[in-house]
């Protein structure tokens, strides 16, 4: 009987090793196989040495040998058509994106959020700027939803979800320290905007909007279901009201009371896009069609067509009024506003282009699942005239 066990045992341990040899030879075979796939693969995308098989290479890559190296190439190639820098990413954690990325008022920092969390880069270098070692606290694990500086850059606002509350934080931009928060019951945060002269801060809920000055604790509301965007412009006479946007509505608001000083339905029927960063325009989508109106007239500016694919993001460069546009496609499109004329486009991420943000030097940052990075528009449009 004991030699029948011991039969038995040595009989299994045997066929355990042969197994284990098989799985093992026939993972050094495929590990092969793909390691000569990928080899093959990288030779034909380096030979052929375009943006488009560079970003078509990452796209399809899960920690291939050579993802570096097309990084380093593609960033050759994209440098050529406009491109300063991607943002630097080693420091995140793990699958975590940069979103939400706006410039500083010199436009020489990028603020943006990484999970629950904010950062800060330079944006002609691309390296991660550091600040004290528990600064810009979120308190709780807020989800960020909204950031913004103050015109004198010398404060940052944001807007955030939470369980139970929405919340609006301030900090000192330098020290990182707290200057002062208030929580809106029941609502998320979804936008939030400083004031031209940087004493309020307007804010979107999705369902109620209104103003927060931080100085003297003033807070006001008021019902606007279905509103999405929200800007501050400035009157002829100097004065800032606040501007929102539902459906294919605008309203100006007095920003000292809340009250509707006036009222546009404008004449279109494409989807809602969002206000650029002055107020000054309103933008609609359809597609890869974006139409853009005037705010204070009411009057459409321009139909500006031909975009690769859907439409997802854009901004108005105030220097020289051109307009970035930003497709589900990964490309951004260049635009003079007052020609209604495509200046230039580069094929920019391996996917859609999730945020877009102008800074008021001719520079723009845009922002996908593969990376943030920083663009001249300048050369782009001169490197699309060649």
């Amino acid at each position: 009987m004991k030699a029948l066990l011991s039969f038995i045992r040595k009989t299994l341990i045997v066929s355990f090793v042969l197994g284990l040899s098989v799985l093992i030879m026939v993972a050094l075979i495929r590990y092969r196989g793909d390691r000569g796939a990928d080899r093959d693969t990288w030779k034909q995308t380096k030979a052929e040495n375009t943006i488009e098989g560079y970003l078509e290479y990452l796209r399809n890559c899960q920690s291939c040998p050579h993802e570096q190296d097309a990084e380093d190439a593609l960033d050759r190639l994209q440098s050529q058509r406009g491109l300063v820098v991607r943002l630097e990413h080693g420091h995140l954690p793990p699958r975590t994106g940069i979103s939400l990325p706006v410039f500083s008022p010199d436009g020489q920092e990028i603020l943006a959020a990484a999970g629950n969390n904010l950062y800060f880069w330079d944006s002609s270098t691309g390296r991660r700027l550091t600040r004290g070692r528990n600064d810009f606290q979120t308190r709780g694990g807020r989800d960020l939803e909204s950031l913004a500086y103050s015109p004198d850059g010398s404060r940052i606002a944001a807007g955030m979800s939470g369980k139970e509350a929405g919340y609006l934080m301030l900090w000192d931009q330098k020290t990182g320290g707290v200057l002062a928060d208030y929580a809106v019951e029941w609502y998320d945060i979804k936008m939030v905007a400083f004031s031209p002269d940087g004493s309020s801060i307007g804010w979107n809920a999705l369902g109620p909007i209104g103003i927060w000055e931080p100085g003297s604790g003033k807070f006001l509301r008021a019902t606007h279901d279905g509103a999405s965007a929200l800007a501050f412009v400035r009157r002829d006479d100097g004065k800032a009201l606040l501007v929102t946007a539902a459906g294919r509505n605008v309203w100006f608001w007095d920003a000292a009371s809340m009250e509707v000083l006036k009222q546009s339905e404008l004449a279109t029927d494409r989807s809602l896009l969002g206000l650029s960063q002055d107020g000054l325009l309103v933008a609609f989508r359809q597609g890869a069609i974006l139409e853009l109106w005037d705010t204070r007239l009411g009057t459409l500016i321009a139909t500006l067509g031909n975009h690769d694919s859907e439409i997802v993001a854009f901004c108005r460069e105030s220097r020289k009024g051109w307009i970035a546009v930003g497709t589900k496609g990964g490309k951004l499109y260049l635009w003079d506003l007052a020609e209604a004329k495509n200046l230039g486009s580069v094929l920019a991420h391996e996917g859609p282009i999730e945020h877009i943000a102008c800074s008021k030097q001719g520079r723009v940052v845009t922002a996908g699942w593969d990376a943030a990075k920083v663009w001249d528009l300048e050369k782009l449009r001169i490197s699309s005239e060649q």
